[in-house]
């Protein structure tokens, strides 16, 4: 087995960068793996990570804010989403807890919702010692058993088949719709979603749930076999009460938000 999974030009990639981040070089910083069982333990410049997989350490590179920094600009966090210490937050897609630790940094609520095994486990050891609850969940339109593709290495599991040029696992799963996870939550100020293509079935399963939320931002880019799924969101949100609004800081989202 290669050094932690990686092929070698990942190992001399990264042994090129630590050695300019020790040298100083701007905005640099040194990134330090070490295997936990089926995991890995990425030491970042502000707090350990776990990952499913080993090029998962170029994402933290430039330090763990820019990381975080990133994920939230794709959504608009400080544009058109606003945020407030207390405010109620749940992540749906919440892979290894980048986002919601980051809304947890803000003084928000976090309820992180995460549907592959493998992914929940690292998770659920990212958020020990917070405020964050996590749930492993599938989330879907209603209660039942589904087929789900299991990708952990590209952040691509999903209740549609995803790429084929990758690793991919079938396994059954219970899938729960929103109502039911989220019914002990009061207001919610802001749902993120990243549901590889689910978003559509996840509004319909959380009607009630939305009828008591501020703001949502969906991932609503080509994940259902290739297919978006913005207009679909945008037909459900408006039919909720929502103004939309589509944008694209990296990714195609699709936001609802309450009118003032």
């Amino acid at each position: 087995m290669s050094l932690l999974d990686l092929p070698w030009y990942e190992r001399v990639h990264r042994r090129l960068h630590n050695a300019g981040a020790s040298l100083g070089a701007p905005g640099w910083f040194p990134v330090a793996m070490v295997r936990e069982g089926d995991h890995l333990r990425i030491d970042t410049d502000k707090r350990p990570i776990r990952v499913p997989a080993a090029d998962r350490w170029l994402h933290y590179r430039w330090g763990w804010d820019k990381r975080v920094a990133r994920l939230q600009r794709h959504f608009s966090v400080d544009d058109l989403i606003k945020v407030a210490p207390g405010d109620q937050v749940i992540d749906i897609g919440a892979n290894v807890g980048e986002f919601s630790l980051g809304m947890a940094d803000r003084g928000a609520r976090v309820l992180a919702l995460e549907g592959d095994p493998t992914v929940f486990g690292c998770l659920s050891k990212n958020v020990e010692g917070t405020q964050i609850e996590a749930k492993q969940a599938l989330v879907w339109k209603a209660e039942e058993e589904l087929t789900f593709y299991s990708a952990p290495a590209k952040a691509d599991s999903s209740i549609f088949r995803p790429p084929s040029n990758q690793q991919i696992t079938e396994i059954r799963l219970p899938a729960q719709p929103l109502d039911a996870l989220a019914a002990h939550l009061d207001g919610i100020d802001l749902i993120k979603c990243d549901a590889e293509g689910a978003e559509p079935e996840v509004l319909e399963g959380g009607k009630d749930v939305l009828a008591r939320t501020r703001q949502i931002a969906l991932d609503t880019g080509p994940e259902r076999e290739g297919a978006e799924t913005g207009e679909e969101c945008e037909r459900i949100l408006k039919g909720m009460g929502f103004d939309v609004v589509h944008s694209q800081k990296g990714r195609k989202i699709t936001f609802g938000i309450r009118p003032s």
